[in-house]
C-alpha cells in the first residue's frame, strides 16, 4: 500500500473501552495492528473507568471509536470497514 501521508494529514482515532469487556480489547488489538497499514493514524485508548472523558461512550456502550471526532463503531467493529473508511479518508481524493 502506497503510504499518501502528507505530514498534516493525521487520522485520529479514539477508541474507549471499559475494564472487562473482551470486546474492547479485541477492538484494541485490531486498531494496533492497523497502524502499520496506516501510519498517519493516531491512536488514543480512553479508559471509562479512569476517566472522566466518558461522555463519547453514548449510553455507556463499549467498544466506542470515533475517528476525527466521528462516531464510527459503537459496541461493534469491522476490520474491514474500518479500513475502508480509512483508505478514503488517505485518499488524495478524499473530501473528509
Amino acid at each position: 500500500m502506497e503510504n499518501i501521508n502528507a505530514g498534516s494529514n493525521l487520522i485520529q482515532v479514539e477508541i474507549i473501552i471499559r475494564p472487562g469487556c473482551n470486546y474492547s480489547y479485541e477492538t484494541l488489538k485490531s486498531l494496533l495492528q492497523s497502524r502499520d497499514l496506516y501510519p498517519e493514524m493516531t491512536l488514543s485508548v480512553v479508559d471509562i473507568a479512569d476517566s472522566a472523558d466518558n461522555r463519547r461512550t453514548i449510553g455507556g456502550i463499549t467498544p466506542s471509536i470515533w475517528v476525527n471526532n466521528k462516531l464510527w463503531f459503537l459496541g461493534s467493529f469491522s476490520t474491514e470497514t474500518f479500513h475502508t473508511k480509512l483508505s478514503a479518508l488517505s485518499s488524495p481524493s478524499s473530501s473528509n
